[in-house]
């Protein structure tokens, strides 16, 4: 249980390493950004980022109050419908404008919250194409909404549906990771589970989906430290 905060920090690493992530700061813009600063969010990053293939934008800001206190706060803010219950971990998706917005809610120290923002541009041409599975164990069924890279801090972020309810699609993927050779490096919840490979480190979220009997699952790796 000692280990649990230091590595749960590994994730929050992608986003809380200023000395790591130097070279790609910037000045925050953008209104969704700015929505979050005014509510009390404290920026960490901002940096370009890769959304299926087409260019967008992520800035990172770290919350007092779990992201169960949060969630609904945040979504609020960003003006897009609040998550349908409170979770350890979430991924809440809209629009703001021409712009499609995935805001990544995640555990950081207790009672501290990561909030991932990630704005992502209209496609500039019909994408022929389905989005690329990354390297990472993929469930039975699942259909790939999203998957996002971030070549600065060495993450992946993928995002898809699942025909089961949250706690069987939680399960499959335990079965999935731990037979692809990783360990649970914190005791995990309903929602949240952290898991660890070497210098890699791998988020798994859980949570209903809009339509009944559907879940969403999200994975969010990190491998080792940013170059």
């Amino acid at each position: 249980m000692r280990r649990a905060r230091p590595l749960l920090l590994v994730i929050a690493a992608a986003a809380a390493a200023t000395a790591l992530l130097a070279d790609v700061f910037r000045t925050l813009g953008g209104s969704a950004a700015d929505r979050l600063s005014t509510i009390g969010g404290e920026a960490v990053y901002r940096s370009d980022a890769t959304v299926n293939g087409e260019p967008a934008e992520i800035t990172a800001f770290g919350f007092s109050g779990s992201p169960a206190e949060r969630a609904a706060d945040l979504s609020r803010a960003l003006g897009i419908a609040p998550p349908q219950s409170a979770a350890d971990a979430l991924l809440i998706t809209g629009a703001a404008g021409s712009d499609l917005l995935h805001l990544l809610i995640l555990p950081a120290h207790i009672d501290k919250t990561l909030a991932i923002l990630i704005t992502q541009k209209p496609p500039r041409t019909h994408r022929a194409t389905e989005p690329i599975w990354p390297d990472l164990p993929r469930p039975a069924n699942a259909e790939l909404t999203f998957t996002a890279t971030l070549a600065a801090t060495r993450a992946t972020l993928v995002t898809a549906t699942v025909p089961s309810h949250p706690e069987a699609a939680a399960r499959e993927m335990s079965g999935l990771m731990i037979a692809a050779g990783w360990a649970l490096a914190a005791p995990p919840t309903r929602s949240f589970a952290l898991y660890q490979r070497r210098q890699a480190t791998c988020a798994v979220l859980s949570q209903p989906d809009d339509i009944p009997g559907v879940t969403r699952i999200t994975l969010l790796q990190r491998i080792g430290k940013s170059q």
